[in-house]
């Protein structure tokens, strides 16, 4: 999988973009029941960047986010879906273990905006708890920020459900 990077070696990646006036797309998630809100994200970050890429939550964070059953699938296989797609350029590994609302997330997203130093940084901005703590630090940070205002929302806790009562 080569678009599957360190965070040391996307920071480098990044630079070097940016340097010949490459527009660097960041999108942060868990992405573990890949739906169509997910690929429009991706679709909305893609028409505005020539490079996205994609920070992928570890398993353990998924679980004390999403519950005990969660994830569905692995971050291995996560990152081969992502991996997959044409929209998506590098993918990462966010290594840092987030509980469920979790402020110190704040500090560590702030500290990896700076170091990847995307140009554009996108959310939905219906489904993302941390909103405007991400318009806050891509302001701080020099970053323009896009959120995804599409009125359908897609939840993968809903998919989930659906096809667990079918079962």
């Amino acid at each position: 999988m080569k678009i599957l990077k360190s965070l040391k070696d996307l920071a480098v990646i990044v630079k070097n973009l940016k340097k010949n006036n490459k527009k660097v797309g960041l999108v942060v998630g868990g992405f573990d029941v890949l739906h169509m809100g997910h690929i429009n994200l991706f679709r909305l970050a893609k028409k505005n960047v020539d490079v996205l890429v994609v920070g992928l939550d570890n398993d353990k964070t998924l679980k004390n986010i999403k519950g005990s059953n969660r994830p569905i699938n692995n971050y291995l296989r996560r990152s081969n879906f992502l991996s997959e797609l044409t929209l998506v350029d590098y993918v990462f590994k966010i290594n840092k273990v987030f509980k469920r609302d979790d402020v110190s997330s704040s500090e560590y997203f702030f500290n990896l905006y700076k170091k990847i130093g995307p140009t554009h940084v996108f959310t939905h901005s219906k489904t993302d708890s941390f909103v405007n703590t991400r318009i806050n630090m891509a302001k701080e940070l020099g970053i323009k920020f896009m959120p995804d205002t599409s009125k359908t929302v897609t939840h993968s806790s809903v998919i989930i459900s659906k096809l667990e009562s079918e079962l």
